[in-house]
């Protein structure tokens, strides 16, 4: 406890960060053994015996709990992944080694295939449960494995919610055979070329200033500048720019590479939600 207080706020956070990894990498080594725990046991009955009685259990769920805390629902869901991978090697040989967590491996069963088995995986070790979630969305979209989720569904994207005197001045122009549909799309036309025409204005100027800053030696701040953000708001709204996601927009990604380009140009700006974030940077 004496050596404990001596350390300084950095020394104990790595220490727990050290043991806590260690912890979650042998839980899962863990997990991915009650497979075979489950099968001696079976056989075991068969014969007439118990492969977990002789060590003091009374059933694989008793023995996981106490071994390593893990609820019975944790156990049925690694026993039931087994199962469903049964056909997929590459994604079973993943559970049963523990190299990933079958609450990751839970997230992407329903997608998985023989033929897309090494794909998935990859995406399984690389990307947060967050992200995820959205890859497995939207690619049951994309493919029709799915309806859209009900956000996705929401009325501000079926439906246009009009002022009541915009709503009564575009029907009165209706009645009189005015063509509103056409007055609309001059204006969206008119929009996106005042857009156009300010995203080249500023990228002309934060062209212009990275190249002074390479004279002087004087490195770019990753900052956006404000002006960026507000075109970029304007175009986009505050929501994910993906199309048919209504997350919020928590990140401005770069799709040039800030690194390479140092340029902060408005026409490579996207604001994602932070799953479809961590998707871009993960290609």
């Amino acid at each position: 406890m004496e050596n404990l207080q001596k350390l300084s706020d950095k020394d104990l956070y790595v220490i727990c960060k050290k043991w806590g990894a260690a912890a979650l990498e042998a839980r899962r080594k863990f997990a991915g053994l009650l497979p075979e725990v489950y099968r001696r046991e079976i056989e075991a009955h068969e014969k007439g015996g118990s492969w977990l009685s002789k060590r003091g259990f009374t059933c694989v769920y008793e023995f996981a709990a106490k071994l390593a805390g893990m609820s019975r629902d944790q156990v049925d869901q690694v026993l039931r992944l087994e199962k469903r991978f049964q056909d997929k090697p590459v994604l079973r040989v993943a559970l049963l080694r523990g190299e990933v967590s079958a609450n990751k491996l839970a997230r992407i069963v329903s997608i998985a295939t023989v033929e897309n088995q090494r794909e998935i995986l990859g995406k399984v070790e690389v990307l947060s449960n967050r992200a995820l979630e959205v890859f497995v969305r939207d690619f049951k979209n994309k493919n029709g494995f799915s309806e859209p989720q009900k956000e996705q569904m929401s009325p501000h994207v079926r439906t246009l919610k009009l002022d009541k005197d915009v709503e009564k001045e575009l029907l009165e122009m209706q009645t009189k055979n005015i063509d509103v549909n056409g007055l609309l799309r001059e204006f969206l036309r008119n929009r996106n070329e005042k857009l156009d025409k300010r995203k080249q204005e500023v990228a002309e100027k934060q062209e212009r200033a990275r190249d002074d800053r390479a004279i002087i030696g004087f490195p770019a701040k990753r900052y956006v500048p404000v002006v960026v953000r507000k075109i970029v708001h304007e175009e986009f709204g505050d929501k994910c720019s993906v199309a048919g996601c209504m997350r919020p927009a928590e990140n401005l990604h770069h799709e040039k590479d800030f690194a390479k380009n140092q340029c902060h140009d408005p026409r490579y700006f996207k604001p994602l939600c932070r799953g479809h974030h961590e998707l871009a940077h993960a290609g």
